[in-house]
């Protein structure tokens, strides 16, 4: 009987220590369990959590959603559009504590605030410019209704630029803050809403002075260029079932013909569900596919679909095809994601898109304009971009921040290559010492970004900083933390580079980790030997480069020059440096691109242009106000691998401004036919044309004219004259139609320029189809 006990004594032990051990690891199971969610909910930073096999970008505790639905689009979405009216105030100007209630709660009385609109440049738009100068706190608030059976639905609100930091409230409660004004935010506010009645938005923005200094921030202090404040691009609010779709990630080649698609899916619902995913890539003769899943509560998974696409055409700006990937769950939500074919890597100092070598002829530019600062409209986004693109530039460079989502749709559509870049502006060693060990938000920017911008085939290279503190360990890890989270991000793997400031220091060992060189330099403007535009300092620059670095191929990222309308020497020493260096660059296999600085003059809050009431930069190749082009915009639409094209074609739409048209005939003798110009001349005239710009340096050119009878036949003489001539003229002699090459050199110090005059034998009438003069490169 005692050891009967003893036996019944010890299994009760047993039972007691299993149960309790049971107990131990439930409740470490549950910790953990409760621990994720806490990350997942609290952890408000931009960050990386694999799922899957898949890295997906987190803020404010879910999974980035798609941004393209700014349009409102989505049958199976609801929306509501906070764009328009909202009530405003300058914090200064008002107190926030009336009857001790807070500017952020629902029944504070804001009838005494003005009316304004959103999304707008709080800085330009209100009350004419008042607010260009204050700095501290502004709020916004507004009323809206959401309907009632929104109540069990998924609710975010999508701001897409808020800022600079940014705190939002809906109906007095916190959901959330954001730092930065260009990279677009979602907010979980389904918990926050009263379903079928009024609901209050607040939202406070802080912009910090122009001189202030925080090492936290980004741009960490002074920067080139107007830092627009307020609710500057649109927010909405877009509700979907429980089970969504967060985002489609598409990595569409044309050299493998395969499509590869990512769906992220959130069941934000309470209890678990199992889904089918139907995903139609959009090409013709391939089916749709779909997969079943089972999701618990509050669980992200990731499906992966694999079609094969014999009939996949390349997206290039030449040919710019796109196709639409529509993905749904059986019965619910539904996304649409526009996409595109291409393949961009890095090879033997080659960059090579869709398996083709790829020179990039780019400027830089900003997103901003005169009416309407940076909040501007999808059709000033497209009289913006195709400035560019009738520059013949095939790269557009996002210095130095990221745009709106419709930036990136036009450049798909119209064919024009994306240089995206964040906000890592001028920082010091101790700034980004902080941002890499401490703050991180530079981390989270590069994250954003790749992820924001990954579906688009304009975007074909990653820019993670502009003109930083190079030369050091720090900087080099930094940039390596996030070319590495973007390169985890991108399943391309697109090229990721930087600006470097290398003109004003002797190396920079993170070059060494950079797919691309992304090179700034003003020698001749900035430094340097002003005699020739700067031209042998940079070109010596560049070549030491390359011989520490002769696999990666070298991209200009910025050089230009000021210059402004009506300044007519300004504007010729503008389009003189850029032909001088655009010359050097395109003189070696192993450049890959030129970036001019800048697409437009822009508005900067530095000191410089402080005499100026727009606190314009003069850097543009077309002008502020008008879009009026400058010199160096012919410069630049010109410019060919041959070189800069000195003399424009004399057309009235290709710089006839920039000749002296001098003749001997009567009146009416020249003319301007779409051909170019028609000259009608007797035995004994002669016309002259004289280039304005005195751009040429010491070197070697040849002057090529193309010229054609009226009647077919053609016949005369060409003089070149310059000082700077053996005997201060060259002779060519023509007997017929076509194209006419006279090659010579100049031998000087600085700059100079030639004249060119046109006999024509006997009374006939010829047509000047194409005038250019290049240098021989070398």
């Amino acid at each position: 009987m005692t050891k009967q006990k003893s036996r019944i004594v010890i299994l009760l032990a047993v039972l007691i220590v299993v149960c309790l051990a049971i107990t131990i690891l439930n409740v470490r199971e549950n910790k953990m369990r409760v621990s994720l969610t806490k990350l997942v909910v609290e952890n408000t930073a931009v960050h990386l959590i694999e799922h899957d096999g898949v890295q997906v970008a987190y803020d404010n505790g879910f999974p980035i959603p798609s941004f393209s639905t700014w349009k409102l689009n989505e049958d199976r979405r609801a929306y509501v559009s906070l764009n328009g009216l909202w009530k405003f105030a300058y914090e200064e100007e008002i107190s926030c504590t009336a009857s001790e209630l807070s500017c952020s709660e629902a029944a504070y009385d804001d009838q005494a605030w003005s009316e304004q609109p959103v999304p707008a440049s709080l800085d330009l738009a209100y009350e004419n410019g008042k607010y260009q100068y204050a700095f501290g706190s502004f709020w916004f608030r507004k009323t809206f209704t959401v309907d009632r059976s929104w109540e069990h639905k998924f609710v975010k609100l999508n701001a897409l630029g808020i800022g600079y930091h940014s705190v939002v409230y809906i109906n007095g409660t916190k959901v959330g803050e954001h730092e930065g004004s260009t990279t677009p935010v979602s907010f979980n506010v389904s918990p926050y809403l009263n379903f079928g009645q009024e609901n209050v938005i607040a939202v406070q923005i802080v912009r910090p002075a122009h001189d202030h200094y925080d090492e936290g921030a980004l741009p960490a202090g002074g920067y080139d260029w107007w830092d627009y404040s307020g609710i500057t691009r649109d927010i909405y609010l877009e509700a979907t079932t429980p089970q969504t779709i967060s985002k489609v990630i598409v990595d569409a080649s044309p050299v493998t013909k395969q499509v590869h698609a990512y769906v992220v899916l959130l069941n934000y619902g309470n209890q678990s569900e199992t889904i089918t995913v139907q995903v139609n890539p959009g090409i013709d003769q391939v089916d749709p596919q779909s997969k079943s899943i089972a999701m618990a509560a509050d669980e992200v998974k990731v499906l992966t679909f694999q079609f094969d696409t014999p009939a996949i055409k390349a997206w290039s700006p030449e040919s710019p095809t796109l196709y639409s990937l529509e993905t749904e769950i059986k019965n619910g939500d539904r996304l649409i994601t526009e996409y595109g074919a291409v393949d961009v890597e890095v090879v033997d100092a080659k960059v090579l898109v869709n398996g083709s070598q790829e020179w990039f002829k780019g400027t830089n530019w900003h997103d901003e304009n005169k009416e309407s600062g940076r909040s501007m409209s999808p059709e000033e986004y497209r009289n913006e971009i195709d400035v560019a693109k009738h520059a013949h530039a095939n790269l557009l460079r996002n210095a130095h921040y990221n745009r709106h989502p419709y930036a990136y749709e036009y450049a798909d559509q119209i064919g024009i290559y994306i240089m995206d870049e964040i906000e890592n502006y001028w920082l010091s060693e101790q700034a980004i010492g902080h941002q890499l060990y401490e703050k991180g938000l530079s981390r989270e920017k590069a994250i954003a970004m790749a992820w924001n911008q990954i579906n688009h085939p304009s975007v074909v290279i990653w820019s993670v900083a502009n003109e930083n503190t190079p030369n050091n360990t720090t900087h080099l890890a930094w940039f390596n933390d996030m070319r590495d989270l973007v390169r985890m991000v991108d399943p391309k793997k697109r090229p990721v580079t930087y600006a470097s400031n290398t003109q004003h220091h002797p190396v920079d060992m993170s070059m060494s980790a950079a797919d691309i060189i992304g090179f700034n330099q003003y020698y001749g403007f900035h430094g340097g030997d002003s005699t020739d535009y700067g031209a042998a300092e940079y070109r010596q620059k560049l070549l030491e480069i390359h011989e520490r670095h002769p696999s990666k191929p070298i991209i200009l990222t910025e050089n230009g020059t000021w210059s402004s309308m009506g300044d007519r020497a300004r504007q010729q020493w503008q389009a003189g440096n850029f032909a001088a260096h655009w010359d050097v660059t395109v003189t070696y296999p192993f450049t890959a691109g030129y970036v001019f600085w800048n697409l437009k003059d822009y508005r900067s809050k530095m000191e410089y242009t402080s005499r100026d009431p727009e606190r314009l930069s003069g850097m543009g190749m077309v002008d502020w106000a008008s879009r009026t082009p400058k010199v160096v915009y012919y410069y630049f639409q010109e410019a060919t691998s041959l070189g800069a094209n000195r003399i424009m074609n004399p057309r009235f739409d290709r710089g006839l401004a920039e000749w002296q048209l001098i003749s001997s005939a009567a009146e009416g003798a020249i003319t301007v036919v779409e051909e170019g110009l028609q000259v009608s001349l007797e035995a004994s005239d002669t016309i002259q044309l004289r280039q304005n710009a005195f751009d040429l340096l010491a070197g070697s050119y040849v002057l090529e004219l193309h010229i054609k009878g009226v009647d077919g036949q053609a016949a005369g003489k060409i003089e070149l004259r310059s000082s700077y001539l053996s005997g201060g003229v060259l002779t060519k002699e023509f007997d017929s139609s076509g194209t006419i090459k006279l090659p010579f050199t100049l031998s000087h110090t600085g700059v100079t320029n030639v004249s060119v005059h046109l006999h024509v034998a006997g009374k006939q009438d010829v047509v000047l189809e194409q005038v250019r003069l290049l240098p021989v490169l070398n």
